[in-house]
């Protein structure tokens, strides 16, 4: 029995059909921990035999990500916000599909951290309004 998680997911695999895989899968996407490696796993397409596995891969490092950016950066932090998603927020299938062409846009970083790449693109990607300047007390 499907569960309505890896439903989920597999829809959101199969709506990435129309985006080109950077590479197939392999066991060593899973564990290589670099840019290209999340980009692999995030572009799996319904042929793959791990398309379930790779695509919560994806959604659960692209989500993790997120939650810690958002923690890391909340209101009274010392730390600014590195990237603003918009509202209302995109959905994860979409998030996914925009960092599969980033990745494939941006082979310089495909050796980076994976952790880097996604904050790279998210960065470019959701750009944060300006900041107001600060008045003098």
């Amino acid at each position: 029995m499907m569960t309505r998680w890896t439903g989920a997911a597999l829809a959101a695999a199969l709506s990435l059909a129309t985006v080109p895989a950077l590479a197939q899968v392999t066991p060593d996407n899973f564990v290589g921990g670099k840019t290209s490696d999340l980009a692999a796993l995030c572009a799996a397409g319904p042929s793959d035999p791990n398309v379930v596995s790779a695509v919560n891969f994806c959604h659960g490092y692209l989500l993790a990500v997120g939650q810690f950016h958002g923690e890391l950066t909340r209101r009274g932090s010392r730390v600014g916000p590195f990237f603003c998603l918009p509202d209302p927020r995109p959905t994860v299938a979409s998030i996914t599909a925009a960092f599969v062409t980033w990745a494939g846009a941006n082979p310089q970083f495909a050796g980076t951290p994976a952790v880097e790449g996604v904050v790279r693109f998210a960065t470019a990607a959701y750009p944060c309004p300006p900041r107001p300047p600060r008045r003098a007390s």
